[in-house]
């Protein structure tokens, strides 16, 4: 993404930022002058919440996708449309819930386009390995905890669809089950169910490739 001014630009060129029935060179220039002041508050506000919630958003449509490229293109998706709906989310604490939930449908709307089947294999799920740590005290203990939570990334690829989001929101972004079941559009109980049926599947494939939980 190229900035909250690229974003903004590309908002701008798909609304109308004009003002409706205001007529001469001194409204015009309140206008602009209005707009100008409005466009840079949205520009501090979407910048923050990139800052805030710019990896959980780029988390969840890596897992959903599986491909970086198109994660990216949902990242930039997802903060033009809240470029645009900023005077709407004016209660920090359902930012993210939105971002998140704005995040899913995108996905599924690409996934959903003839062309994504055709190039749906993609670099695999690195954007979800945890941030290195500082300095661990036990060398030896850090380099197999490593190893089983590189193992756990590549094993999250191998989960159905609907599944990955499921488990990135719930253990990755450590929302609770109706929150989760709320931003997928789904019942809790199906929340519930996936992820069990995503545990089992996990270590299923955990130990089958040698690994141990």
């Amino acid at each position: 993404m190229s900035g909250v001014r690229g974003t903004r630009h590309a908002a701008e060129r798909t609304g109308d930022v004009g003002v409706a029935g205001w007529t001469g060179d001194h409204a015009r220039g309140d206008a602009r002058c209005r707009r100008t002041a409005e466009a840079h508050t949205r520009d501090e506000t979407v910048e923050a919440w990139i800052d805030l919630h710019g990896e959980a958003v780029l988390r969840l449509a890596y897992a959903s996708l599986l491909n970086r490229t198109q994660a990216e293109d949902v990242f930039q998706e997802v903060f033009i449309k809240a470029y645009r709906h900023a005077d709407r989310l004016q209660d920090p604490a359902k930012v993210r819930p939105w971002l998140l939930q704005v995040t899913v449908n995108a996905c599924r709307d690409l996934r959903r386009s003839w062309w994504w089947r055709r190039i749906r294999e993609g670099p695999g799920l690195d954007g979800l390995a945890p941030a290195a740590q500082g300095q661990e005290s036990d060398p030896a203990g850090a380099a197999i905890r490593a190893d089983v939570r590189h193992s756990l990334v590549r094993a999250l690829r191998t989960l159905p669809d609907g599944y990955r989001e499921v488990v990135v929101l719930h253990y990755y972004e450590a929302l609770a089950a109706p929150e989760v079941a709320r931003i997928l559009g789904v019942r809790v109980g199906t929340v519930h169910s996936r992820l069990h049926r995503a545990r089992q599947l996990l270590r299923h494939q955990l130990e089958a490739w040698g690994v141990e939980p």
